[in-house]
Formats: C-alpha cells, structure tokens, sequence
C-alpha cells in the first residue's frame, strides 16, 4: 500500500509533462498532416482545412485559458513571514498517520533566507493583458457577428476546393461548418488549459516555488511522528540526541540522519516508517532518501523466506527506491554496489548480488 501510494504522488508531475508534450507533438503532426491536405482537392482538401481551424482555435483558446488561469506567487508578507525570509514550512500531508487539532502549532518552523525569487513578469503581463482583453470584449461584443461573417466569407473565397463541371470551383459546406469548428476549438482550448492550469500546472509551479525557497522544514504533525520515533530509539548519535532533546524544528536533513542511524540498529521496519512519513515531503527528491530505503528494504531480505510474498514485496521496493536513487545521482551505483558485497561490514543488499535485475540497474550486467 505504502509503495503504490508514494509512485501515484511521486509520478504525477512527470506524467502531467509527459502528457502535455504528447498533446504537443501531436498537435504539431496534425499541422503537418492538414498542411499537406488542404493542397488537394475534394474531401481531403477540405478534412485538412477543418483540422488546420480547429487546431487554430484551439491553441488561441489554450493560450487565453492559460493566460485567464495563471496562478500567482504570493508575496511574503501575505505568507505572514518577513521581505527577508521564506517559511521553510509546508502545509501538513494528507495522509499523515495521526493528524491532530493541536499538531499544528505543536513544532515552530524555522525560517531561512531565500536566495532566489521567482519571476513574476509572466503574471504581471497575465494581469494586464486579461484586464485589457476583458475590457476590449466588452466593448467590441457587437462586432463579434461581423467577425464571424467576415470569416465566412473568406473561407467561401478562399477555400474553392470542390470543382464544379463548366464553372468555377466551390468552397462547399466549409464556410459554415469552418465557423462552428472555429468557435468550438476556441471554447474546448480555453476549457482544456484553463482546467489544466489551475488543476494540474499549479502543482507544478508550488514544486518549483518550495525549490527555490528551500523548504526542508517538515510539517508539524511529521515532525511530531519523527521526532516519537527518536524518542523511543536508544542509542542514537549525539547530533540526533541533541536534535531530539531541543524545541528546534525537524527538518530534512535531521530526518534523513535519523534514518541513516536507525540503518545500524538492525530496525529496517522503523526507517521504512519514517520514509512513508517523508514521502510527501522534498526528501524525495534526494537521492540519499532513496539510498537508505533500499537497504531497509534490503535489509528486510535478511530475515524472511526466499521468494515467499513479502520477500519479493521487499525485493521489488528494493529495487525501486534503487532506480529511484540511482535516477538523482548517477554516482549511487557504486553505493549500492559495495552494499551488496557480502564481505562487507554494510551488506544489507546482499540478497539481490546475483539478481539480474539489480545486475543491470549497478551496470554490472
């Protein structure tokens, strides 16, 4: 459970891409493709000259819904943080194991100076361009049948391509079907990006704005979780005993650390834990997060039947959180490596050294 619910949140950013570049170079093949058309005659003739106004209107609509979508960077004054400073902390995860009213409050976060600020020209431009559009509608919205006539009438002189026997060539039934596939291209593109852009890209800009801020902090009901399980860890390393003893905040790194000290008490279950709390949080985005959990996992191999069930669970998500790290930092594919040497005093992924698959991930297929 744990396994899928992290892929679904750690993929979707690359999925929203990925789908919106196949959306891309599809539209690009379909130009292609109506270019080519509309320079013959008859139905394929006008099949092109369809496609070309509706992929026209399509990509004006998306333009004006992204423009009318674009959402903003709120300064920090409305965070309720000093010019100076950006909070380091996030809003609470969904799927914390034990949210509370009062765990909110519970932690204070600490507030580090932000070095880089995002640009804001796109949203300046955004506002006055939909404040100037808006206002030039309303004015212009009388015209707006004389536009649409004028566009029949072009089609009806420019887009001849059905040939008539003893006279001149025809535009057909495009003048008036080109009209409906102009005005419904531009409303489904402006639905299509508008949706998109305060659904989906939102998300994508908030990745980038914790990025530039550098936002380790850890929410308050993760930090609470973390900081029970240093509690009822013995033997911890002195800058995590420290940690856990002060009214410091957690951050990123002090749970990264927890989770590389909890690796040497042969407790794979209590890293794995601590990785579903940070799972939502910019922990995922290091490679040493990745690195750990796949010796927890590794680890787990250890103790459990061969090829039983949960042996194969463990190996799978293993391996996973192995490509996953090896996917930030090429580098890891030593680390891992030399972790599965059964010579060494690090060997929690001994179980996979002859798996062909780890095999191939270390490059020593």
């Amino acid at each position: 459970m744990w396994k899928l619910r992290f892929r679904s949140e750690e993929d979707a950013d690359d999925a929203v891409l990925q789908r919106l570049m196949r959306i891309l170079w599809l539209s690009v093949g379909l130009s292609a493709f109506a270019l080519l058309a509309s320079q013959y005659q008859g139905i394929l003739a006008a099949l092109g000259i369809g496609t070309l106004i509706l992929l026209a209107s399509f990509a004006g609509g998306c333009f004006f819904g992204f423009l009318f979508g674009l959402p903003k960077v709120a300064p920090p004054e409305a965070q309720g943080i000093s010019s100076n400073t950006a909070s380091s902390s996030a809003q609470p995860a969904a799927n914390d194991l034990k949210p509370s009213p009062e765990a909110s409050g519970s932690v204070a976060p600490t507030a580090r100076a932000r070095l880089l600020q995002s640009s804001t020209n796109l949203e300046k431009i955004s506002d006055w361009l939909t404040t100037m559009i808006v206002g030039a509608s309303l004015v212009e919205l009388h015209r707006v049948n004389d536009a649409l006539l004028a566009f029949r009438l072009f089609l009806e002189t420019t887009a001849t391509v059905f040939p008539v026997e003893g006279g001149a060539p025809t535009a057909g039934a495009i003048p008036t079907a080109g009209t409906i596939i102009l005005i419904f291209g531009a409303i489904c593109g402006f639905l299509y990006m508008y949706l998109n852009t305060r659904l989906v890209l939102v998300r994508l800009f908030a990745a980038i704005e914790r990025f530039l801020a550098g936002d380790t902090a850890l929410p308050a009901s993760q930090q609470r979780i973390i900081a029970e399980i240093a509690d009822r860890q013995e033997g911890l390393g002195s800058t995590l005993k420290q940690q856990a003893s002060s009214s410091k905040g957690w951050t990123v790194d002090d749970a990264l650390g927890l989770m590389f000290d909890l690796l040497y008490k042969d407790n794979p279950d209590r890293v794995i834990h601590l990785g579903a709390e940070l799972s939502n949080t910019v922990a995922r985005e290091r490679a040493e997060y990745w690195f750990y959990l796949a010796a927890a996992f590794g680890q787990k191999l250890h103790g459990l039947p061969n090829k039983d069930p949960e042996w194969m669970s463990a190996r799978d998500n293993a391996l996973d959180a192995a490509r996953r790290a090896i996917a930030i930092a090429p580098s890891y594919r030593e680390r891992l490596w030399a972790i599965s040497n059964p010579e060494s005093t690090d060997d929690d992924l001994v179980p996979l050294r002859r798996d062909p698959e780890f095999l191939k991930l270390v490059g020593r297929a």
